[in-house]
């Protein structure tokens, strides 16, 4: 059965990135050692990602493709030029991309973001626990953790203060999927 969890850093005031898609103030608040420590072991549980066109257009703008070896679900409405094997353009279609996830035998999905495909990825049940880690900064504008919807209660299964200021807090979903 595939796991769908989050793993998600975002401002005081619930930003995931500034205006413009800026990832800048992330960036430089950087990643104390503990930390790296836990997102690699984090990594290595995860077999499969899904990403929004917007991120995934981001993160092949400015960086290196970290994400060699893991199926990565890319949301999108247009035509993705990619020769990596391991990328795989997906219509918005949640339900769907939930069936063809769990037939291809994925054990842990990482929904990796933006705010629209995770809001749209746990109206679709896609989401069994999230780690949100708090940073301490205040954006002042940008899109959210997650886009506008219904609400939903969750129950805290964790919390931690991090080297630099960051809280981590852990939220299962519980039965409401």
């Amino acid at each position: 059965m595939t796991r769908y969890v989050g793993y998600i850093a975002m401002s005081l005031d619930g930003r995931i990135a500034a205006s413009g898609d800026d990832l800048g103030w992330l960036l430089a608040l950087g990643m104390p050692e503990e930390m790296k420590t836990d997102y690699d072991a984090f990594y290595d549980g995860i077999d499969g990602l899904v990403m929004g066109r917007r991120t995934y257009d981001w993160i092949v703008a400015n960086h290196e493709w970290a994400y060699s070896g893991k199926t990565a679900y890319v949301v999108t409405n247009r035509p993705l030029d990619t020769e990596r094997g391991d990328v795989v353009a997906v219509s918005p279609d949640y339900p769907a991309l939930r069936r063809r996830i769990e037939q291809a035998g994925h054990g842990t999905i990482w929904i990796l973001g933006g705010g629209i495909v995770q809001r749209s990825a746990l109206d679709a049940g896609m989401f069994d626990h999230v780690r949100v880690f708090i940073m301490p900064i205040i954006v002042g504008s940008g899109p959210l953790v997650f886009a506008d919807g219904a609400m939903r209660r969750l129950e805290l299964t964790g919390s931690r203060v991090w080297p630099g200021g960051s809280v981590e807090l852990a939220y299962s979903f519980g039965e409401e999927k």
